[in-house]
């Protein structure tokens, strides 16, 4: 192996019950044109040549884990109680320890991410010499998700979760999707500066735009094209929804 090759790490969150789906499944374990929604992001990180894979496991934890049994690699953290998505990346942290590359973090509910989106994504946290990227939809009106707030320079300062928005914040139309790709050292030198000093006491990994900035490492965002493959599948509605956008295109794009 070239070890001076990039190198990427991916962590997936998959430990949410997924209440509004109204079924004992465990919420990444709902198939989706044939395969459970986790399946097609262990594929997504298998396709960008992730060399540690670490799956968050909570609700359901077995029940995922034996799914995922066969895929090779696969490191698995448990996180009980569930405290938010900063709190699930904690849960991570053991399984990135001594890794000097990226980490992407994916979704396990948000299965119709492309490659090709993931990939450019990680081009341009490398190109500009980000510490963390985030991945942002500009879409107007803007979804309920954080607001990205930039400096002069365009460049990321913080994120501000719809419910603890101002009003004049609430009108940016460039959200967070919740996807980011990190520099893993700065990652865990920061992940246990996070706090629950917000409205719902959790633990949000969108703070830490403001964390890394306010170290003056370099925090940046790179817009999807298509705000439609960054669906969370949140409900039976969404995922009859995204069952059909694959249906009307020939399957998941890449």
């Amino acid at each position: 192996m070239n070890t001076n090759l990039p190198q990427l790490a991916v962590v997936v969150l998959a430990a949410g019950k997924g209440t509004r789906m109204k079924s004992d499944l465990p919420k990444v374990l709902h198939p989706l044109a044939g395969k459970p929604m986790i399946g097609w992001v262990v594929d997504l990180a298998e396709d960008l040549g992730a060399m540690r894979t670490v799956v968050v496991v909570g609700h359901g934890a077995e029940q995922v884990k034996a799914h995922l049994a066969g895929r090779r690699d696969l490191l698995f953290a448990l996180q009980e109680p569930q405290l938010g998505t900063g709190h699930a990346v904690m849960a991570a942290a053991p399984g990135l320890m001594n890794f000097g590359g990226e980490v992407i973090v994916l979704y396990g509910d948000v299965p119709g991410l492309r490659r090709s989106t993931a990939q450019r994504l990680i081009d341009q946290h490398r190109s500009q010499g980000n510490d963390m990227t985030a991945l942002a939809i500009d879409r107007d009106p803007p979804p309920a998700y954080g607001r990205l707030i930039l400096d002069g320079d365009d460049r990321l300062t913080r994120i501000v979760e719809e419910r603890d928005a101002t009003p004049e914040e609430k009108k940016i139309t460039l959200v967070s999707s919740g996807i980011f790709v990190f520099s893993c050292p700065p990652l865990l030198e920061c992940l246990p500066l996070l706090t629950t000093d917000n409205d719902q006491n959790e633990y949000y990994l969108t703070d830490l735009a403001e964390i890394f900035h306010g170290r003056g490492l370099r925090v940046g965002y790179h817009v999807a094209p298509d705000p439609g493959e960054l669906q969370g599948i949140n409900s039976q509605d969404e995922l009859a929804w995204m069952e059909g956008r694959w249906a009307s295109t020939g399957g998941k794009e890449d």
